[in-house]
């Protein structure tokens, strides 16, 4: 960011962008004065999900869900990864409909996404895949990451640079604003969306940005 010529900057991550925002965070470059995320790499304690309440039982549960029901493609990418690349690499059609499906299932669209996703969207995000031939490298990324040794936010270690949380429904992998308090030492925003899911930007990008300007204005 030096060399960009940036003495101070922020930054945002959702999905492995969070994970990477995140170990920045920890390592706290200089320049960097603050970073937002619309996903949290934790894990619930014994007592809070003893003392969960109605809301707090039901991140724990759509965790569950997305663990039991809908991780299979992490469980293939994160262990055999080329075997469905070159599957889907080799078929559009494979392709499409492996995009397809997590759009079915992490955005905020009740199973159909385009009540969210317009559909030469859809096509120009599966196209990203295909014309570049990405399969292989987008599905090694999930070996590649699980070899790594995860870097959580604990109670223990909180997180040090300010941040701004937003919370969209219909992502699967929620913190209550309780539990961020407890491992965020500076917890400039925190924010439950009305709409939206794991593809946050491109679901709800006004008020995507809208939440980044309320967490960043704290730190100008």
């Amino acid at each position: 960011m030096e060399r960009l010529g940036y003495e101070r900057w922020v930054a945002q991550g959702g999905d492995r962008g969070a994970q990477i925002t995140t170990r920045l965070g920890y390592m706290q470059p200089r320049g960097l004065i603050g970073m937002h995320i619309n996903l949290v790499e934790y894990m619930p304690t014994e007592t809070e999900r003893s003392n969960a309440t109605a809301a707090e039982q039901k991140i724990l549960a759509d965790m569950q869900f997305y663990l039991d029901k809908l991780s299979g493609y992490y469980a293939v990418q994160s262990k055999h990864p080329q075997a469905i690349a070159y599957s889907v690499a080799d078929s559009p059609v494979g392709q499409a409909a492996w995009i397809y499906q997590m759009l079915q299932d992490v955005s905020d669209s009740n199973g159909q996404p385009e009540k969210v996703f317009e559909l030469d969207d859809m096509i120009d995000d599966i196209m990203l895949y295909w014309l570049p031939n990405a399969a292989v490298s987008s599905a090694r990324l999930y070996w590649e990451t699980a070899q790594e040794k995860p870097r959580p936010v604990t109670i223990e270690d909180p997180m040090p640079v300010p941040t701004g949380i937003s919370m969209f429904p219909g992502e699967k992998a929620r913190i209550s604003e309780r539990w961020a308090a407890q491992r965020f030492a500076k917890l400039v925003h925190f924010n439950d969306v009305s709409k939206g899911g794991h593809f946050a930007a491109w679901e709800q990008p006004a008020v995507f940005v809208d939440e980044m300007r309320a967490t960043f204005r704290t730190v100008r």
